[in-house]
């Protein structure tokens, strides 16, 4: 009987305590379950706090697009013209040039065909004067320099100034070896040759020249093309050297002594010249010429002008050639 009454009373004491652990389990999740509500009923009002910021951004970016809108059109009204015209009239200039009319077609089937290059606008620099160097004069011992100046478009006047001085050293050697100097000896009225030692002078050339293509359509006008030239020249040069001569001493006797030579020559020329000057680099000028002489030289102890001398000799008396390079600058 004790022991029935043992375990009915130990039955119950397992029933009341799992009953009040049932009853606390129950309690603790009912709680959590409310703290998770409540978490997130915390994040729906978050997101709803979000929505209605993206809500407000949306509303105001058309506001913005309409001031910009406006500005853009407040511009537009400002301008000159109508875009929208404009660009109906391109379009109709457009669609005529991809559309030709019949009647046109038909015109320019009975015109002849021309063809014209289109116009390109070109620099052309305008020169008046030119100063130009002859190179091939520095192998005569001679610097001539010209000056030349435009008149009209198809005259200029050319002046060029020489000075000469020639020796047996340096570019001149060839030139001055290959002169033959002879004096007239006053005793024997013959000529006698000498030793030349240096010749030096100056002249003056003067130039007239016309411009033969000037006139024409697209040809150069002076100082540049085709030219013809008549020219007169004058030089005076001063000759030395030395002799051998028998010479008579104060004792009767005679015996060979050098004695020096002096000669001054005036030379006189006058021709024609044909020649070509272009431009190069628009800043300098190349003139190549080619033409005749009629050159008289004269000793001023001699009547008349000299014979029989070789046309390279500096005192030739004949028809001569002319013909060289120059080379200056343009002003």
């Amino acid at each position: 009987m004790k022991s029935i009454i043992v375990k009915s009373l130990t039955i119950t004491g397992l029933l009341v305590i799992l009953s009040s652990g049932i009853n606390v389990s129950g309690q603790d999740s009912i709680a959590q379950k409310s703290q998770m509500l409540d978490i997130k009923l915390q994040l729906l009002d978050s997101k709803l706090d979000l929505l209605d910021t993206k809500i407000k951004l949306w509303e105001a970016k058309p506001k913005e697009l309409d001031i910009r809108l406006n500005e853009i059109d407040s511009k537009v009204n400002s301008m000159d013209f109508n875009p929208r015209e404009v660009t109906k009239k391109l379009n109709e200039l457009d669609s005529l040039i991809k559309m030709p009319r019949p009647e046109s077609v038909a015109t320019y089937q009975n015109q002849p065909v021309t063809e014209e290059s289109p116009e390109v606008p070109v620099f052309i620099p305008s020169f008046k004067s030119a100063i130009m160097l002859d190179p091939v004069r520095l192998m005569e011992g001679t610097f001539y320099l010209s000056y030349e100046r435009t008149i009209t478009p198809s005259l200029s006047f050319n002046a060029g100034g020489m000075a000469t001085y020639s020796t047996n050293q340096g570019i001149s050697n060839y030139y001055f070896s290959n002169q033959k100097f002879a004096a007239l000896d006053a005793v024997t009225n013959e000529y006698r040759t000498y030793h030349g030692e240096v010749m030096s002078g100056g002249g003056l050339n003067f130039q007239l020249r016309n411009y033969l293509m000037a006139n024409h359509p697209g040809r150069k006008k002076a100082p540049f093309g085709l030219y013809a030239a008549p020219q007169i020249m004058y030089r005076r040069i001063q000759i030395k050297g030395t002799d051998q001569k028998y010479v008579e001493l104060e004792t009767g006797e005679y015996e060979w002594q050098t004695v020096p030579v002096k000669q001054h020559l005036n030379i006189y020329a006058g021709g024609v010249i044909l020649g070509f000057k272009l431009p190069l680099l628009n800043a300098l000028a190349i003139d190549v010429f080619a033409g005749g002489n009629i050159k008289l030289s004269g000793y001023t102890n001699e009547e008349g002008f000299t014979k029989y001398k070789d046309w390279f000799n500096i005192d030739f008396s004949g028809v001569s050639p002319v013909a060289g390079i120059a080379i200056g600058i343009l002003k």
